[in-house]
Parts: C-alpha cells; structure tokens; sequence
C-alpha cells in the first residue's frame, strides 16, 4: 500500500532530525575522548613535575648533617594542599626506604621551589590495597644524589584525570544538552509546519481537482449540446418532412420515405456515436501511470470512431513497429486524446477513399505518435492556437477536442504539436510520449 505523502515527509524530516541528533552525539564523544587524552597528558605533566620538585627538596646524603625529613615532609604536606590527588611520597636510599609518608590530609599550600630537572623520569601504573579497595595511581620515579642512590617516588591517583575532565566536561555537557534541546525542538516544529503546509496544499490540490473537474464537465456538456444541436436539427426536418410524406397516402413516394427513413437512422448512428465519444471521453484515470501498449491504445481509439470512418468512407493506416511499444501514460486520458485527434482528422478528412495515416515510432527513449489526414491542412499562424481552449474553424466544431488531447498528453508527460507538412497536404499532429 502506498504510504501517504504527509506520513513520508514527517519521516524523512525526523530521520534528518535524528541524523542531526546523532551528529551531536558523535562529536560529544569526540570531545569526551579528546578531553579524557588531554587530561591524562596534564596528569602525566603534572606528575613529572612534582617529582622533579621533590628531587630537588629531597635531603642531601651528607654525613655532617641530620637530613632534614621533617622540612621535606612539611613540603610534601603543602604539596598535597595544591594537588589533592597525590597518595603518598616515598624516598628509597640504597634500596632501603627512608622516607614514606601518605597524603591523606590537607594542608596549607606554599609556593613551590624552583625545578630542578632530574636526568630521568619512570612512570608506572599500579594498584594500592586501601581496606577492601583497591586504588588505581600512576607512580613518578626519579633518582638523585651524588651517586644517584636517592630514589624519589610520587603517586598520584588516576582518579584526578577525571576530575581534570569533570570541570570542562559539565559546560560541555550542558551545551550538548541544550543544542540537543534545540535541534529537537527546531525540527519539531519543521515537522509540524511541513504537516500543516502540506495538508493546506493537498487541500488546495483537492479544490483544484473539484474545479477542473466541474469545467471538464462543463466542457462536456457544452461540446454535447454543440454536437447534438445540429444533428437534431436535421433529425426534426426529416421527421417533419416524413410526416408529410405519409400523410399523402396512396400519392406518398416509397422511394421517398425510404430516403428520409435512411437518413433519419443516419442521424441516430450519429448522434450514437457522439455518445459514445463522450462516454469515452467520461472514463476516470487511474490514480497513476501505467505501462500500456501504444498500438492497442489507437486501434481502441479506431474502434470507437468506426462507424463514422464507414460512413464517411475513410479508412486508416497504422504503421507502428512489429513488436509492442509499450509507453508510461494515464490510460483514460490518452485513449481519450487519441478520440479527440482522429476526430478532428475525420471532420477535415474529404469524405469518400481518404486515408488517415498513424506512424508509431521510437527513437530518444521516447514514443512518437503521428497522425496525417488528407484535409486542408493547418495554417502556420494557426500552430499553436489550435490548441487553445474553445479554438475552432469549422461552424459545427466546439473547440474543445486538441485543447483536451493537449491537457491530457501533458498530464502524462509528453508532448503535442503541430508538425510541418507541404501546403495542400494536410494536418499532421506529433504527439511524443515516455517509454515505459
């Protein structure tokens, strides 16, 4: 089943809505990713600088003097109270530990020394038993001393690159939230006015088609009275006129009354045939293109005008290609072109052994359809107007019939025209169709 257009069009803006959406989310992760790298390498920084630091603080091994622990150990402590992340400090000295001390208390923060860079800096990751925790830290370690026999080691827990990320990554996160909200509500509203402007349109399009309909009718009807005016005319006078002859009696003519009775049944085949013309040309089309064959469709349109071609004493000529050529059209609306042609061709035909000739043809990708007759032919200054609504040279004509095949051929996307033929040799209407 075909899947309404106002339904389609909310789908495909909800699914650019949701491309959108997830375009966010996708940079958010970007950023996330690339925050959480810049942080570890702050982290990372930041942890060579503070055992650089304490290098630089830590006692000299000098055999004069007490080493000053407690001195380094106040420094450790003002340490920790500008970096919250640091777990502990610990001094090796000929492998054996002379200094350890965990930062788990605050202190009050000093101004750090002047950097002394040591010659190296380890990094290594490892996991502290904290009670029935583990504690994830990165640990720092560099060696100084005279003999480089003094190991310093800082570790700091990993749980600060988080922190680092926390603080951008809050503004980051509210913005995504609210560029989220808006592209939501953005795309919303895009859906709803798309809804409303295409139920509008398709209103309008359902007024349009209720308009065209009742000047289609109108159309009908008034090429009905055109049509059936004259022929009722001439049926009323020879219903008169075999009235009178009957009347005579005895001294009525047989040959006569046949006469008028012939042409009485003449008129009726007519005005039958206008009929059926016009029931034709009733038919709705279908509620889209379908892929017929071309030449079916014109031996239709042929059968329809049968009777009249018989008693006008015309014939047609097909030359159409041996194998179907099959076209992408409104049926209906076709057929009722190819009736609307033919009988302009037979009304411009000269009555008794002319031909109406009808070339079918391929060529481009689409479907050529000629139709000659013998008649006087179409002035060049009249090309284009014969195509114009209510356009006609013959008193009878209603000037309906090219303006209606025109509407309908459009509809189906092709084209009609007048095509250049040798004065004195007719009318030739081009009609181009798509391939199915």
């Amino acid at each position: 089943m075909k899947m309404p257009l106002i339904l389609t069009t909310a789908l495909l803006v909800s699914l650019v809505a949701a491309l959108a959406g997830g375009t966010l989310l996708l940079l958010r992760r970007m950023h996330d990713r690339a925050a959480q790298e810049a942080a570890a390498e702050t982290v990372i920084q930041r942890g060579r600088t503070m055992v650089s630091h304490l290098v630089s603080q830590a006692p000299a091994d000098n055999a004069a003097a007490e080493p000053d622990w407690a001195g380094f150990s106040a420094f450790v402590r003002n340490l920790h109270a500008v970096e919250k992340g640091l777990q502990y400090v610990s001094v090796t000295r000929d492998g054996t530990v002379v200094f350890n001390e965990q930062t788990s208390m605050p202190g009050n923060p000093e101004s750090a020394p002047h950097e002394t860079a040591p010659a190296e800096v380890e990094m290594r990751r490892e996991l502290l038993q904290a009670g029935d925790r583990q504690v994830p830290v990165v640990v720092f370690a560099a060696t100084t001393g005279s003999n480089r026999n003094l190991r310093v080691e800082v570790a700091l827990r990993k749980e600060i690159v988080s922190r680092e990320v926390q603080t951008a990554g809050t503004a980051i996160s509210s913005m995504f939230r609210l560029s989220l909200l808006t592209v939501c509500i953005a795309f919303g509203l895009c859906i709803l006015l798309v809804v409303l402007m295409m139920r509008r349109e398709m209103r309008h399009e359902a007024l349009r088609t209720e308009q065209e309909h009742l000047a289609f009718s109108g159309m009908l009807a008034n090429g009905i009275v055109h049509d059936f005016r004259n022929p009722m005319s001439a049926l009323k006078l020879d219903a008169q006129m075999l009235h009178r002859e009957v009347e005579r009696g005895d001294a009525s003519r047989p040959a006569r009354v046949t006469e008028l009775a012939a042409r009485i049944r003449q008129t009726l085949d007519r005005m039958d045939e206008v009929f059926k013309a016009f029931l034709f040309a009733s038919r709705p089309d279908s509620a889209e293109r379908t892929s017929v064959d071309i030449a079916v469709c014109i031996q239709e349109a042929v059968d329809t005008l049968a009777s009249r071609l018989e008693r006008d004493n015309i014939r047609t000529d097909m030359q159409a290609p041996p194998h179907p050529v099959r076209v992408n059209v409104f049926a209906a609306s076709l057929r009722r072109a190819l009736v609307n042609i033919l009988t302009n061709a037979i009304a411009f035909s000269p009555a008794g052994g002319a031909v109406i000739t009808i070339r079918v043809s391929t060529a481009g990708g689409g479907v050529t359809v000629e139709i000659a007759d013998q008649g006087p032919g179409i002035p060049p200054a009249d090309r284009k107007r014969v195509f114009e609504m209510f356009m006609t040279t013959r008193p009878e004509g209603t000037g309906l019939g090219l303006f209606l095949a025109k509407a309908a051929i459009e509809r189906s996307g092709g084209t009609i025209s007048v095509a250049d033929t040798a004065p004195g040799s007719g009318a030739c209407i081009r009609m181009t169709l798509p391939a199915a």
